[in-house]
């Protein structure tokens, strides 16, 4: 007899399961920062680093770290049990900052709304729109 599909599928609605891919997004976004100075936190540290200047490279550390140590946390405590639910609340609230900061910087104020043609606004739209929905697994957890 066949599995309903609603059922099987609605595992991946878990609250767990939506803990341990944000702790792997993060855990990824780090090790991008660290091994190729890609992605989204080195993004984030470059125009940072052009609003308020700085150590570019520093602050890339500096965040990648943090990426890295919020997403190993969630992991860990995903599988283990006897971490207090103080730390990771701190570690969910330091993920919602950092991703509300990259929201603003990266999809707002870096943008340059008036050379958009055609294909740039459904690219712009994407890209918010996915970081939309992080961020709403992220205030799901929080909850």
């Amino acid at each position: 007899m066949a599995k309903n599909p609603k059922t099987t599928l609605g595992v991946l609605s878990s609250t767990k399961i939506q803990q341990l891919l944000i702790a792997l997004l993060f855990i990824a976004m780090g090790m991008m920062g660290f091994a190729s100075a890609s992605g989204a936190g080195s993004q984030l540290s470059r125009e940072l680093s052009n609003m308020f200047g700085g150590d570019r490279e520093l602050l890339l550390y500096i965040l990648s770290a943090l990426e890295l140590l919020c997403g190993i946390f969630l992991v860990v405590q995903f599988f283990m049990k006897g971490i207090p639910d103080k730390f990771g609340k701190l570690a969910l609230t330091i993920i919602l900052v950092f991703w509300l900061a990259l929201i603003v910087i990266l999809d707002i104020l870096t943008i340059d709304f008036g050379g958009f043609r055609g294909a740039d606004w459904f690219s712009w739209i994407e890209q918010v729109v996915l970081h939309l929905i992080v961020l709403a697994s992220i205030v799901r957890l929080q909850n």
